[in-house]
This record gives structure tokens, C-alpha cells and sequence, in this order.
């Protein structure tokens, strides 16, 4: 009768650890076809172009940014509790500025 209870816990083992191995394949499965619609949603999300231009610490939290996206300058406070527009940047007045100033380091 021994020997009928030690089979019995090996079948029971067996089974068990062929049931775990399922549930793991399983997990491993869903988690890369997860991963597979992640990327798949990204890449047709658009190819917006977006860029960092400028960025100026005000603490070691708190910065803002000069942020060229679609050609657009916009000007944003970045902080722990969120992003927050502060205004857009003309290009035309933002390119004469910088000519100005070029100009000034020439005569300089």
C-alpha cells in the first residue's frame, strides 16, 4: 500500500509541475503578443517630429522648455506635477533675434 500512496505523490507532483510549465508558457505568451500590439500601436501612431531646442533649470524639479514639434516653437513649464504650455515662439522673430545677436558677437 506504500508503494501505491508514493505513486500517487509523484503523479500528483508530476502533474502539478507539467500544470505550472502550461501557466508559465502561457504568461510568457500573452506578455510577448502584449509587447508585439505595443510596439504595432507606436509605430502607427503618425511620425510627429519633436525636438528639445532649449531647456533651463529653475530647481533641480522644475525646468522650462523650448520644444519644436511639427516646426511649431512652443515654450513649456515642466514640473513634478505636470506639463504646462506658457506660450508659442514666433520663428520669424526668434531667427531675427538670433541674427541680432550674431550680428553683435561680429562687432564685438
Amino acid at each position: 500500500m506504500g508503494e501505491l500512496l508514493e505513486f500517487n505523490l509523484v503523479s500528483t507532483g508530476v502533474k502539478t509541475m507539467a500544470m505550472l510549465l502550461v501557466v508559465l508558457a502561457l504568461l510568457v505568451l500573452t506578455l510577448y503578443i502584449f509587447k508585439r500590439f505595443a510596439n504595432f500601436h507606436n509605430a502607427t501612431a503618425g511620425d510627429i517630429s519633436i525636438k528639445t531646442l532649449s531647456t533651463l533649470s529653475l530647481t533641480p524639479k522644475d525646468k522650462i522648455q523650448v520644444v519644436q514639434i511639427e516646426g511649431e516653437r512652443i515654450v513649456v513649464g515642466v514640473s513634478p506635477s505636470g506639463i504646462s504650455y506658457i506660450t508659442k515662439i514666433d520663428p520669424l522673430a526668434a531667427d531675427a533675434e538670433i541674427g541680432e545677436q550674431n550680428e553683435n558677437e561680429d562687432h564685438a
